[in-house]
């Protein structure tokens, strides 16, 4: 998938132009013009996004970490454009879900619905931006292959300042997503990580993964993280911080 057809899936996402589990379409009229006025209001800023990300594809550039590294005025451009992007126009509360392939991110939204909407499986379920609706609030579920240049577009960051929350899945080490963790940091965009599949972890072994990932978020000198919640998707009674992380999105 290219940074474009990323940043494409994403809109689709949002205005409910993609197949459901269900394989209906759903067009919502309102949130087309709204995101038709965003696009038009931000286009000189569009354009500058493209330019960058084409600089990045020239120089084999795919995170921020990199960016930084080899090309510090593209890092200081990213960080005024994502400055000057507006939130896109979503309504009511929404949940953004990101993780590599496998870490458990179908089974946790299934799990907060009540209902196995979210296809879940070995390897790669989810190919597209998947929004879910529960009561009062949207779910997204976002692919675990999706290219790391998408999220480099300006929809991207505009979906992302949208969000009510971002909540980033691991199952063992920070560094799953560490590319995704400094572009937030840089951006400054606040998040939430779960650590799922909890229950996979030995009894005795489980407060040391506990101070391991905590260290983790020290050495990696993380910025913006708000809660970290030890999870079982699968079981999830099994760990208090399955309440305590339904308590923080009810009342988000």
């Amino acid at each position: 998938m290219s940074w474009l057809s990323g940043a494409a899936a994403l809109v689709n996402a949002i205005l409910g132009n993609i197949p459901m589990m269900n394989k209906k379409y759903v067009h919502d009229p309102k949130l087309v013009e709204q995101l038709q006025q965003f696009q038009k209001q931000n286009a000189d800023i569009l354009a500058k996004y493209n330019e960058l990300i084409k600089r990045m594809e020239d120089q084999d550039i795919d995170s921020f970490e990199d960016l930084q590294r080899f090309d510090r005025k593209g890092a200081e451009v990213l960080i005024r454009l994502a400055s000057q992007t507006a939130p896109l126009p979503m309504q009511g509360r929404n949940f953004g879900f990101f993780g590599l392939t496998s870490t458990g991110k179908s089974t946790i939204i299934n799990k907060l619905i009540g209902k196995n909407l979210a296809e879940v499986g070995a390897g790669e379920t989810t190919q597209e931006i998947q929004p879910y609706d529960g009561q009062g609030y949207r779910l997204y579920d976002i692919p675990g292959r999706n290219d790391d240049l998408s999220y480099f577009s300006m929809e991207y960051i505009a979906f992302w300042k949208a969000l009510t929350a971002r909540i980033i899945v691991i199952t063992s080490t920070i560094k799953e997503m560490t590319k995704v963790f400094r572009l937030l940091d840089a951006i400054q965009l606040r998040y939430d990580i779960i650590v799922n599949k909890f229950d996979l972890v030995n009894l005795e072994e489980r407060e040391k993964v506990k101070v391991q990932i905590k260290q983790e978020i020290i050495n990696c000198k993380l910025q913006g993280v708000n809660h970290i919640w030890f999870i079982s998707a699968e079981n999830p009674r099994q760990f208090p911080d399955w309440i305590n992380m339904i308590d923080y999105l009810t009342n988000k």
